[in-house]
């Protein structure tokens, strides 16, 4: 302001000489310095409107006095005149002007306010002086002389160029101090920033050469490597790299320092201290000083993934799993938007009846129209049940058409895996399972079990359900029923004569003439060996059976052709009259049965009819016969279980369950008595099926691997129920098939050895344990041992009782080497003292039962048993 000021001074030219009284110049520099000091302190102590304003008037009253100083210093021969009126005005144009410069600066609000600043400031200078200097008039004095300069304007010009220079050096000086010490400020807070960051990040923050030497490691490498820092610096970083990842990351770290990529992110196994690898995944990225290209370095972040690793390693092994499952399964899934009703159908659901993939629309109406009518409400009320919450699952079997027009059955099961915030069911998937082969196995089951596999014919259970049936008909239509029971006179003579096969192909064609005798609705079946029953429905009266037995005696007495030869047999039949000679269907074929008993002993070839009156021994049986009957369905029998020790190891191996029947009025019924009685009547099949299945119940609550023992009477093999009768006690126990052992007396392999044997594989190949019981009572044949491979030999108790004779002894002693020939256990009953157990271990004997061991045990002691010999074992 002050160089503006007296530049314009020097080219003042009045026409007179002109001097500078350098005080007064002087102390206009010093105006003006005060004047601009105390402007711009009062500006940054407060920018505010007020502040500004008030700076702009004290900068323009400075320039002001400035300027009215710098006039008094001149020294000219004339006399001052002024025109208020026009120095007031430069006095406003000053203050006012400095004023908005003072303003434009403070906002600051465009691009250019500075210079805007400037430049008013710079016109309010030139606007005080200029007004001042037209406010001025001078008088020249002829009377004095001219004023001598005691400031040459030379000199005067040279001082302001001096003091104009000093304050722009001092200025520049004081600029470039100032950003010198900003730049150092924003540096070291940089670096603060940088190291802040660097040693409180849980990564590794490392600095290296371009030689990959690591100059800076951050503190995380002691949490992540177990390394100290200090540790680090000057090493490299292959150094640490696991062997099989050294060549790639290697690779990396060349193209990076020889600039052919400019960073990297890499994943690879890295050393700690300890000497155990972790996965580190390290970013990479060259580095370069401010306004050099050339690189200086590199910085490495490294961060530990072992844990990302390993999930990502369980997820792809899940994945590939999947995938494979998918791929090799026989499931088809299926996904449904239930709001939408659009599903996904995988290519395997499609497939599996028969379709392309895609070829199926993927919705729900698809799948409707593919299920069976039959099975389409139920399949629809269980999805139901499931998606409105009130079942855990969809679960369904139901049949589909297949794209030939078939219907195959299938398993379809499903669970809701999405519901909204309100918990209404977005999305339920689930799996389809082809069960075509279970169904038809059941089937086929189902028909073995109600039918004789010879003749196929309705078996006795089928034949005791049509019996009730047609009682509850009786019941409400008020007929009467006839039953008859049939037995083939001379079939034991052909059977020896011809052979089995011969026996069972005349079986066959009598089954056909009995099929062709009787009337629709009336049910021949084959009852067992060479018995035949028939239910005749709707008959007027009694003398109406007698008409269809005569008929049935015709038709068997004709010859048989048996592969050209002439075979004649007749039939006897004992006829029993529903509902008044029986009030159940076991009641009914009972007295047929005692009816044919007396029509054989009166003479074959005929009939008769039920008699009331009956022998004493013949109702007594009956009695017992319908005790028994009564006991079965009451469940008045209980199995007690004797444990069979393993004598080499002194634990318990597992159980043998035995029937027993506590009657209510008679008390304890001996086994002898009701299971001879059992197996005549066929109760025992009944009764054998609730055996096994109780068994496995009470045997799969036992711990390990204990065994339980099911005796298997010779008539339950003569129906072909049995191996269905053992799968469903398994299946619905849950117990493992090699927990159970089926015990058979030689007398099951003495009629039909063929059809016994096969039975006898079939249930071993399911895992089924079969031991021989009571070996050396019966006929004792080598053969049976030949023919088929036992498990176990269980030797009878009168060859125990006495081994201590030398001759019994050695018996025992055969039993065990051939036992052991044929790869079977040898188990000794009826173990009574010590002696005997002595024997049998002498002998070679590998398990013992006997009241010595233990008696018999109810469930609930057996279970007890069973766990204390568990915890013996462990112990």
């Amino acid at each position: 302001m002050w160089s503006t000021h007296f530049i314009g001074l020097l080219g003042y030219d009045p026409g007179l000489a002109i001097g500078y009284d350098l005080n007064l110049t002087l102390f206009s520099l010093l105006v003006a310095i005060l004047g601009s000091v105390v402007a711009l302190a009062i500006f940054r102590h407060g920018p505010s409107p007020l502040a500004t304003a008030s700076a702009g008037v004290i900068l323009g009253g400075g320039i002001v006095a400035m300027h009215l100083a710098g006039m008094a210093s001149l020294r000219v021969s004339a006399t001052f005149t002024w025109n208020w009126a026009l120095l007031a005005a430069s006095l406003v144009v000053g203050w006012s002007i400095a004023a908005a410069a003072f303003l434009v600066f403070a906002r600051d609000t465009f691009r250019y306010a500075n210079a805007v600043a400037a430049t008013l400031l710079t016109v309010a200078i030139a606007g005080v002086h200029f007004g001042a200097m037209g406010a001025v008039e001078l008088v020249p004095n002829m009377t004095e002389p001219d004023a001598a300069s005691s400031l040459p304007r030379f000199a005067l010009a040279a001082s302001i160029a001096a003091v104009m220079l000093t304050i722009l050096g001092f200025a520049a000086l004081a600029l470039f101090v100032d950003r010198m010490r900003r730049a150092n400020h924003a540096l070291r807070e940089s670096e603060a920033a940088y190291r802040l960051l660097a040693e409180n990040t849980t990564d590794i923050i490392i600095w290296s050469d371009l030689d990959t030497i690591r100059r800076y490691v951050s503190p995380a490498a002691t949490a992540v490597l177990g390394y100290r820092p200090e540790d680090i610096i000057g090493t490299r970083p292959l150094d640490f790299t696991h062997p099989d990842d050294v060549s790639d990351y290697g690779q990396v770290l060349s193209d990076l320092v020889e600039g052919r990529i400019e960073g990297a992110i890499t994943t690879q196994r890295h050393r700690r201290q300890d000497g155990s690898w972790v996965w580190i995944e390290a970013c990479l990225r060259i580095t370069r000083l401010p306004g050099n290209s050339d690189p200086v370095g590199y910085v490495s972040s490294l961060r530990d993934v072992t844990d990302r690793k390993a999930a990502e390693t369980a997820l792809r092994m899940s994945e590939e799993r999947l995938a494979f499952a998918l791929d090799s399964g026989s499931d088809g899934l299926w996904d449904r938007d239930i709001p939408t009703d659009d599903v996904w159908f995988s290519d395997r659901w499609q497939t599996m009846l028969g379709y392309e993939p895609g070829e199926i629309e993927g919705h729900v109406r698809a799948w409707e129209q593919l299920t069976h009518p039959d099975d389409a409400a139920t399949a629809r009320r269980l999805l139901s049940d499931h998606i409105d919450g009130r079942t855990p699952v969809f679960e369904c079997e139901l049949r589909m058409r297949t794209k030939a027009g078939a219907y195959g059955w299938v398993l379809s099961r499903g669970k809701v895996v999405t519901r909204d915030a309100e918990g209404l069911p977005l999305r339920i998937v689930g799996t389809h399972i082809d069960i075509g082969r279970r169904k038809h196995a059941e089937q086929q089951l189902e028909h073995l079990a109600l039918h004789d596999a010879l003749t196929g014919l309705p078996n006795r259970v089928l034949f005791r359900d049509r019996l009730g049936r047609e009682m509850d008909n009786v019941e409400r239509r008020g007929h009467i029923f006839a039953v008859l029971a049939c037995n083939l006179d001379r079939f034991k003579a052909v059977n020896d004569s011809l052979g089995h096969q011969a026996g069972d192909s005349l079986l066959r064609k009598v089954a056909e003439r009995l099929t062709a005798t009787i009337h629709e609705g009336d049910t021949v079946a084959r009852l067992g060996g060479d018995e035949f029953a028939i239910v005749l429905r709707g008959l007027d009266q009694p003398q109406n059976a007698s008409a269809t037995a005569q008929e049935v005696i015709e038709a068997l007495k004709l010859p048989f052709d048996l592969d050209g030869r002439s075979v004649s047999v007749g039939v006897s039949i004992g006829i029993a009259v529903g509902p008044q000679d029986g009030s159940d269907p076991d009641q009914l074929l009972k007295n047929a049965d005692i009816a044919l008993g007396r029509t054989k002993a009166a003479g074959r070839g005929t009939f008769r009819f039920c008699e009331p009156a009956m022998d004493a021994a013949i109702a007594a049986r009956n009695v017992l016969e319908l005790d028994m009957r009564e006991a079965v369905r009451l469940g008045e029998f209980e199995l007690h279980y004797q444990p069979i020790i393993d004598l080499a190891t002194d634990t318990t191996s597992g159980f043998e369950a035995l029937i027993r029947w506590n009657h209510p009025l008679r008390g304890i019924v001996s086994p002898a008595d009701f299971i001879p009685l059992a197996e005549e009547t066929g109760l025992v099949v009944p009764l054998g099926t609730w055996a096994l299945r109780e068994a496995c119940r009470e045997a799969a609550a036992w711990p390990g691997d204990l065994r339980v023992a099911v005796n298997v009477s010779a008539v339950q093999f003569t129906e072909p129920g049995l191996e269905h009768c053992v799968v469903s006690a398994l299946a619905a126990s849950g117990l493992p098939p090699n927990r159970l052992e089926l015990e058979i007396t030689e007398s099951v392999l003495i009629g039909d050895v063929d059809s016994v044997t096969a039975c006898l594989h079939r249930l071993r190949a399911l895992g089924i344990r079969i031991a021989l019981d009571d070996f050396g009572t019966g006929y004792s044949s080598l053969s049976y041992l030949r023919r088929f491979p036992f498990d176990k030999i269980k030797i009878d108790r009168s060859f125990i009782r006495e081994i201590a004779d030398a001759d019994t002894a050695a018996i025992v002693r055969a039993i065990v080497g051939l036992g052991e020939r044929l790869g079977a256990s040898i188990t000794a009953e009826g173990i009574e003292d010590e002696a005997q157990l002595t024997g049998v271990r002498r002998e070679g004997c590998t398990e013992a039962q006997g009241y010595l061991l233990s008696k018999p045990l109810l469930a609930a002691e057996a279970s007890r048993f069973a766990f204390a010999a568990k915890d013996l074992a462990a112990a």
